[in-house]
């Protein structure tokens, strides 16, 4: 059931800013911070490539996949770096919700050239 609005998906910019500013924020350091800094501009970057109303170019239409492909690397990444105990519920809880989010956000956008 897709019931989110594609608009609320704006919020995507502000949690790549967040998971860069992250391991800043947690004093992670070495490959965690890299890691998080790395998976947030990855995140702005392709945001800025879907097809959506307030995404720069409009060129990708797999935004809900690529949001799906961010939460499950968002969820892998403290198993698969030195991530400190302490510091791992705030990836797992980004991971989750936007595992949830590419589940239920709407698939077409107004005014996009996914629309028919």
């Amino acid at each position: 059931m897709r019931f989110v609005p594609t608009m609320l998906h704006g919020i995507a910019y502000v949690v790549g800013s967040f998971v860069i500013g992250l391991p800043f924020f947690l004093e992670l350091n070495g490959t965690p911070r890299m890691v998080l800094i790395a998976l947030g501009i990855i995140m702005v970057l392709y945001r800025l490539l879907t097809d959506h109303e307030i995404d720069a170019v409009r060129f990708l239409r797999i935004r809900s996949l690529l949001d799906a492909i961010f939460g499950v690397a968002m969820l892998l990444s403290p198993w698969l770096f030195p991530f400190p105990m302490d510091t791992r519920w705030p990836v797992y809880a980004i991971g989750v919700v936007a595992l949830i989010l590419a589940i239920t956000t709407q698939i077409r956008a107004e005014g996009t050239a996914a629309i028919n």
